[in-house]
């Protein structure tokens, strides 16, 4: 009889490598189509004008409900894309990523509207020990809330 608790593990492994090959996939596509679909990105801070502090609440919130320990990028807005939290107008994605680097500096990202509906992780080297299974699971609770808050609110 399979333990359950393996077979979990195992599913969760084989998501993330497929969810690693799509974005491979994507990313080449996106390569492909060059600048003539270019869509601007504009970085999501805490100034007034997206609101009261949206970025720190989303990196709290982020903190208290996965991982204590997360890092995110300092806000640039005249690198937009290396924000943790960035809106591409054109396509009306918004992206929000980070990394804990307690789990050999793994990195996330968050799309909304990727078609996956599901986080992107990048990491190498990590054990899959039961305290990573179920902060992956945590990441992953954490971005379907997280995709449904901002599809509610659009």
């Amino acid at each position: 009889m399979r333990n359950s608790k393996e077979y979990e593990q195992t599913q969760l492994m084989i998501e993330a490598v497929k969810e690693s090959a799509v974005k491979k996939q994507r990313r080449i596509l996106k390569e492909e189509k060059g600048d003539e679909e270019k869509d601007d990105a504009i970085a999501i801070t805490n100034s007034p004008r997206f609101g009261t502090n949206v970025l720190q609440n989303q990196i709290e919130n982020f903190k208290k409900t996965v991982n204590g320990g997360a890092k995110f990028g300092d806000e640039n807005e005249s690198d937009p894309e290396s924000n943790p939290l960035v809106f591409y107008p054109k396509s009306g994605n918004l992206v929000f990523s980070g990394s804990i680097p307690n789990l050999s500096g793994l990195k996330f990202q968050f799309s909304l509207n990727d078609v996956t509906n599901a986080p992107y992780i990048f990491v190498d080297g990590l054990a899959l020990t039961d305290d990573v299974i179920t902060t992956l699971n945590k990441i992953s609770g954490f971005y379907k809330n997280w995709r449904d808050e901002w599809e509610a609110s659009t």
